[in-house]
């Protein structure tokens, strides 16, 4: 994996991360805020119904009192919250108010349900004040917010003994919703809100966090991608360009050099030995280099060493196959070659070289030895035949191909 192959993940892995935190703590959030909202909404019904039964004790009871009435609904603080609550879901009819009773008056203010084991919560903690219930409706999740009913010393005028009640009281609802007990526990006002409307505001903004998040991570990425590679990776790639060059070839002739001969020869040998594909290697040697640093100077023997190189590049128009072992010897490794087409190769590069003169130098040859892999090879023993070759051509007057017996 390149380096810039790398950081993208890197930075992938880094936003993935960092995004999917976020993104759970904000959802969290927003869920939590959402269920606030309700909640605040929620108490303030239940304070508009208190607010109600208040005016009810205070204002209208008085005047229903004063006009001769012994029993009114409408001096009832429950009928008038119930009454008034009810008026109000007419515009919002997701939205209810009950006070509801385990021994009510009026039948239809029954608990029922988990109404019951709410009440029954609020009378084993007395110090309880309120309680938060979730139902699931037809328009989604509903917030239930309770708070306990408990008779004061005035309630006792309509629940108390039933041989006290108001007559009036008797003769409508009959003999249901007395015996309660000051202090006691004997229902709960009930507010109930949808959270649907709120949980939804909460997941939109969710959404948009989200698109607005991957949005600009995907322009940062860009951006970074572009300042990256002008000020990090394009740098790091030509020092890392420049060190594998100084690592594999030769800093004078541009062949490759020793070390990468090593590898690259055992490599070739595996491959060639697991396929049964020949492998030809061809030693060379400048004839006469001495005579040349001697005569003309090192400066024109490095010339002259670097130009031999390079039209033997050229001429074999392959780039990864010449080698400059050390001094004026250089090797050739050739894949899917046998002795005969080898020898044949090493022939043209010879006459080549013979044909036209180096510059500050004239006319140089050079000397060919020839040695195919066998079975049981090594590189040493490999190497060892091609320079008995290279050896028997320098014997026989340079200047020739000599092949090894295969």
């Amino acid at each position: 994996m390149d380096t810039r192959a790398r950081l993208n993940l890197y930075l992938a892995c880094t936003f993935l991360l960092v995004f999917c935190i976020s993104s759970f703590v904000l959802y969290r959030l927003l869920m939590d805020g959402a269920l606030s909202e309700v909640r605040r909404e929620s108490q303030l019904r239940m304070e508009m119904a208190l607010a109600v039964r208040k005016y009810t004790i205070e204002d209208v009871r008085p005047l229903l009192q004063a006009s001769g009435h012994t029993y009114h609904p409408p001096a009832i603080p429950a009928y008038a919250a119930n009454r008034s609550m009810a008026l109000l879901e007419n515009d919002h009819p997701q939205y209810r108010y009950q006070e509801v009773a385990l021994n009510p008056t009026n039948p239809a203010n029954r608990a029922t349900g988990w109404q019951v084991d709410a009440i029954e919560s609020f009378r084993a903690e007395p110090a309880r004040t309120q309680l938060t219930h979730f139902t699931d409706g037809p328009a989604g999740q509903v917030m239930h917010v309770l708070r306990p009913v408990r008779p004061t010393p005035d309630c006792m005028a309509c629940h108390g003994a039933a041989a006290h009640a108001p007559a009036d009281l008797l003769q409508r609802y009959g003999k249901a919703g007395f015996d309660w007990k000051v202090g006691d526990t004997v229902g709960a006002q009930i507010v109930s809100v949808p959270t649907a409307h709120a949980v939804r505001q909460a997941r939109e903004a969710w959404g948009w966090h989200v698109a607005a998040t991957v949005t600009v991570f995907g322009a940062l990425f860009i951006v970074l991608n572009r300042m990256l590679s002008r000020t990090i990776i394009a740098p790091i790639e030509t020092r890392s360009s420049a060190w594998r060059e100084l690592a594999t070839k030769d800093a004078l002739t541009g062949a490759l050099n020793r070390r990468s001969f090593d590898e690259q020869a055992q490599a070739l040998m595996g491959a060639c030995a697991r396929s049964g594909a020949p492998l030809a290697l061809v030693a060379v040697d400048v004839d006469h280099f001495k005579r040349i640093n001697d005569s003309f100077g090192h400066a024109v023997g490095d010339a002259v060493l670097k130009e031999f190189a390079q039209r033997m590049l050229q001429t074999s128009k392959r780039r990864d196959c010449l080698y400059r072992l050390g001094g004026e010897e250089f090797a050739l490794l050739l894949p899917h070659t046998d002795l005969e087409a080898a020898a044949a190769f090493a022939e043209v590069l010879r006459r080549s070289l013979e044909r036209t003169p180096f510059s500050g130098a004239g006319h140089l040859s050079a000397s060919f030895g020839v040695a195919v892999l066998l079975p049981g090879d090594t590189l040493g023993t490999l190497m060892e035949r091609a320079d008995r070759a290279l050896y028997a051509a320098k014997d026989q007057g340079r200047n020739r191909v000599v092949c090894a017996p295969a």
